[in-house]
């Protein structure tokens, strides 16, 4: 778990984070290279302290990626939005991960077919998939280890 959180009443426990991990549908996933950020939305999968995520084998998120492999990234589970006769006063119904990882590309068939299950998993689960040589040949897959997390929730 990460310690940087400062509403303490919020946090989640482990459990729960894994669980908005393995429910969520949508990553942010935070970059940088050069002293510049870069943040890209992406489908992925999780599984055992490890995202997964797939990429075409060219382009700006695996130039950053090779330039620094460090990662932030980012899971929210939307409820809904509270008002109130105050603007100041609005809230959101939510519950979010924020962690912090090092990204690998994944190499080899069998890897890559096992990390593309484990992100079909996330959307389709109970599904078993086969991957042509020829799109898996096309397709950058790469995880990223997760080094710690925090998840906080105002439900």
């Amino acid at each position: 778990m990460d310690d940087t959180m400062r509403r303490n009443d919020r946090r989640l426990s482990a459990q729960l984070t894994n669980e908005i991990l393995e429910k969520g549908t949508v990553c942010q996933l935070a970059l940088a290279a050069q002293g510049e950020p870069y943040l890209v939305t992406m489908n992925y999968g999780y599984r055992e302290s490890t995202l997964y995520f797939h990429c075409a084998a060219a382009g700006k998120k695996l130039e950053v990626i090779e330039q620094n492999n460090r990662v932030c990234f980012t899971v929210v589970e939307h409820g809904a939005v509270l008002p109130a006769e105050k603007p100041c006063d609005f809230t959101m119904k939510y519950r979010s991960v924020v962690g912090f990882g090092t990204a690998r590309v994944i190499d080899g068939y069998r890897e890559k077919c096992e990390a593309l299950g484990i992100i079909m998993a996330q959307y389709a689960p109970g599904e078993t998939f086969q991957f042509p040589e020829g799109t898996l040949a096309a397709t950058t897959v790469f995880a990223v280890d997760i080094s710690s997390m925090a998840a906080k929730s105002n439900l």
